[in-house]
């Protein structure tokens, strides 16, 4: 019985020791008018981007890619894909 019962609980407590997925990516995104990729412009962008990021992934992030996209009335979509860094639990 008790051997069962251990068994059980390193079978629960093994499904809950999965490190992060590396093939996790989340986006962020932005809109801007078409035509406006100013350095001016784009600094504000990355701000905004960065601003949306740091709400997701608390312990920062690594970009993977970013997009412009054409959007309707003359805006265009800014779109980055990202990857949050994994927690760390440190006692000290």
């Amino acid at each position: 019985m008790r051997l069962s019962l251990l068994l059980a609980a390193a079978g629960l407590l093994a499904g809950c020791t999965v490190g992060p997925p590396d093939r996790l990516v989340l986006g962020v995104s932005g809109d801007r008018p078409a035509g406006a990729s100013s350095e001016a412009a784009d600094a504000e962008m990355r701000k905004f981007l960065d601003w949306k990021a740091n709400q997701i992934c608390t312990q920062g992030y690594q970009t993977v890619k970013v997009d412009t996209l054409a959007a309707e009335q003359d805006q265009q979509i800014v779109d980055e894909e990202l990857r949050c860094r994994p927690y760390r639990l440190s006692l000290f």
